[in-house]
């Protein structure tokens, strides 16, 4: 008979790679939620958790918190986004708004990068339309992605999320 072993932590190094405020995860989830629930039942798009690996190079992958592809995907990761969804932290900000934007723009079927505020109220929305230009909502707005055809109030992502 096997017995599972007297101490998990003595035969699995635990590591926490992933994770951030309770504000985040709701935040992630929201975003998730109503991205999909704006997508057409019967369209082809897919809204993905940061669970999903994005390829952005041979050996270079990312996990965005949230991506949605609306192009079949073949190689078990993702490797065509339409829109990249990034909740901004503390510890992340900088290279968001940084190094990310830079590596993911230059993703051909890139059409939306979409950063959320956890610690203060701020949605931005790069599109490529417009040559990235940074579109910034504030409450009472309707956060609109193009590229999805979809739109939601800017109010409702942060509906009952108490900020960091």
């Amino acid at each position: 008979m096997l017995r599972p072993p007297s101490s998990v932590s003595a035969q699995y190094a635990l590591v926490d790679l992933a994770g951030g405020s309770t504000a985040h995860a709701a935040l992630s989830a929201r975003i998730a939620s109503l991205i999909d629930q704006g997508l057409p039942q019967d369209g082809p798009c897919v809204v993905y958790s940061s669970d999903a690996k994005l390829k952005l190079a041979e050996d270079h992958y990312l996990h965005p918190d949230l991506t949605v592809s609306c192009i079949e995907q073949k190689e078990g990761m993702l490797t065509a986004p339409t829109v990249i969804v990034e909740v901004l932290s503390p510890n992340t900000e900088k290279r968001d708004r940084g190094a990310k934007l830079t590596a993911y723009k230059a993703l051909s079927s890139l059409q939306e990068y979409l950063l959320i505020g956890s610690e203060e109220k701020e949605i931005v929305v790069y599109r490529r339309e417009n040559h990235w230009r940074p579109y910034h909502y504030n409450e009472g707005d309707i956060v609109e992605l193009t590229s999805l055809g979809i739109s939601f109030p800017f109010d409702a992502i942060y509906r009952k999320i108490r900020l960091a």
